[in-house]
């Protein structure tokens, strides 16, 4: 295919302002970086920042972006969800230890402002003298002094988490594909931190990893336990109402996988309330009637027996 000779000349034009564009750009791009690293060499205020920097030991975050990602399994709990509940979980669990690295944020933070006020106070600047023998103007060399500070101040490396939230449902047919997100700056996520350790802990792990049960979930864990209480031994062929219940209670903590679930009748989950194993230890619950287990003084020494004696002789096995 050819072009008409009255297309040419102009095209030709066009193609060279480009290429002059480009060279200009990059000679333009070389220069000023020339120039950044001669005042960075050079500025006395430049040299302190690094120097105090140093000697505060100012920590690197493991990760200064990061992407909070819920699915929900039903619309309705995908219409309740909220951003804060999202973020006190990551916080519950220390997810990918992001209260590590907001520790150190706010640590850095804080000595970033030592640093700021330690050189405000000293007032420390580079010798006219030297600015003009590096053929600077004073006004340009402090120009770009500022900007290198504060590119140095703003380090996303020691001063910034940015986290990116994600909530998805998708229907079990697939005709419904819905989402939620949103992002949360690095002060909205120190306030949310503030909140979270002020507030109830555990109160959004509770929430959410309640959300979490199912009928499938429910069904493995009975299936697995023997339709059996993993406490009294109670079945349902005994008739026993038989629960799914944390070993570790999720207001403490506790998640709903597979070695953190139990089957309990619901006697025993009741006296079982929201204690760990180590809680039992003198404050058990009596397997064949609820009571609370104590200690007592038998004819042979003491042992751990039903508090609701005589009506209940139940004595617990050595």
């Amino acid at each position: 295919m050819s072009y008409p000779k009255s297309l040419f000349m102009p095209l030709l034009y066009i193609i060279l302002l480009a290429i002059a564009g480009l060279i200009i750009f990059i000679v333009l791009k070389f220069k000023k970086k020339k120039e950044k690293d001669i005042v960075y060499n050079n500025s006395n205020k430049i040299k302190m920042l690094i120097s105090l920097s140093d000697k505060l030991n100012l920590e690197k975050l493991s990760n200064n972006k990061r992407l909070i990602t819920q699915r929900e399994y039903s619309r309705k709990s995908f219409d309740r969800v909220n951003r804060k509940d999202l973020v006190f979980y990551n916080f519950d669990n220390n997810i990918d230890n992001i209260i590590d690295d907001i520790v150190k944020l706010i640590s850095n933070m804080q000595k970033r402002e030592k640093i700021l006020k330690e050189i405000n106070d000293t007032n420390i600047e580079t010798d006219i003298d030297i600015i003009n023998k590096l053929n600077f103007s004073k006004e340009k060399f402090f120009k770009i002094e500022n900007e290198i500070i504060s590119n140095i101040l703003k380090n996303k490396e020691f001063y910034e988490i940015k986290v990116y939230l994600k909530v998805y449902y998708d229907s079990p047919g697939g005709r419904v594909n819905i989402r939620k997100e949103g992002t949360i700056t690095c002060k909205e996520l120190i306030d949310l931190y503030e909140e979270w350790t002020k507030g109830k802990r555990y109160a959004a792990n509770a929430k959410i990893e309640r959300s979490i049960m199912n009928d499938n979930i429910r069904y493995n864990v009975l299936k697995r336990d023997n339709y059996t209480c993993q406490i009294c031994g109670a079945s349902a062929k005994d008739g026993a109402k038989l629960h799914v219940d944390h070993i570790i209670p999720i207001s403490r903590g506790g998640k709903t996988v597979m070695s953190n679930l139990q089957t309990l009748c619901e006697r025993c989950n009741i006296g079982k309330s929201n204690k760990m194993d180590e809680d039992f230890v003198l404050d058990m619950i009596c397997p064949n009637c609820g009571s609370k287990l104590v200690e007592r003084n038998g004819k042979y020494g003491k042992f751990i027996g039903c508090s609701n004696y005589p009506k209940c002789h139940y004595k617990q096995n050595n």
